[in-house]
Parts: C-alpha cells; structure tokens; sequence
C-alpha cells in the first residue's frame, strides 16, 4: 500500500480543518442536547452551543494549529473573524436565495470559500503575533 505523504505546508490547515470537524460536532450535540432535554426556542441551542464550541474552537486552534498562547486579545480578534465568517455565509446563501438558485449552490460556496477565507484571516491576524 502507498503511503500517502502530506507536505508540511499543510499541515496547520488539515489541523485546522480536524479542529473545524471537531467544532462542528460539539455545537450539534449541544444543540440536541439542549432540544431533547429543555426544548428551548432553536436559536437559544443553538446561540448557547455557538458560544461553546466557539470558546473550544479557540482554545484548540490556538494551542494545536497556531501554537499561540490563549489570551483575551487572542480571544477578541478570533470571535470577530468567527462573526465575519458568519455574515458572508448568511450573505453568500441570501445572494444565492435571492438569485433563485437551488440552495445547495450557496452550500457549496460556503464549503468551499468560508473555510478557506477563515484560516487565511485566522494565520495572518487573528493569531498573529502581538506586538
């Protein structure tokens, strides 16, 4: 069998990615945790399960994708990209809805622009180095 060899160039982005997949499944299981168990409004889940997997999305990105300290600043900059990322995902899935395209398109694009889009701002400022 072939051993598949990953340049270390991409290594911090499959890491981040790992760290994206791992998010994901933290919000969705507060999400339904939070619908099975209280059965609150779906934007109050899933509002609590953002804030969560946001804080371990941080923490884990910082200590295993960039290798930075956590700080408070650190902290700052990486929810402002995370609430970025969120309005052009809303923007790009509206422009598409509103276009009259099959919502999988805007899906698509948000797969493939968002994450992308997120570590190159996530690398060149929100885990930079301070000064």
């Amino acid at each position: 069998m072939n051993n598949v060899i990953i340049p270390a160039k991409y290594h911090e982005f499959i890491i981040f990615g790992l760290v994206g997949v791992a998010n994901t499944a933290v919000h969705a299981s507060i999400v339904i945790a939070l619908m099975e168990i209280f059965a609150p409004p779906a934007f109050v889940a899933n509002g609590v399960a953002f804030v969560f997997a946001n804080l371990m999305s941080y923490a884990l990105n910082s200590r295993f994708t960039f290798k930075t300290p956590v700080s408070f600043l650190g902290y700052r900059r990486f929810l402002v990209v995370s609430l970025v990322s969120l309005a052009l995902t809303l923007l790009i899935t509206s422009i598409v809805e509103y276009l009259g395209w099959h919502y999988g398109v805007g899906l698509v694009m948000v797969i493939l622009v968002v994450p992308v889009l997120n570590y190159l701002v996530m690398k060149i400022w929100a885990f930079a180095p301070t000064r």
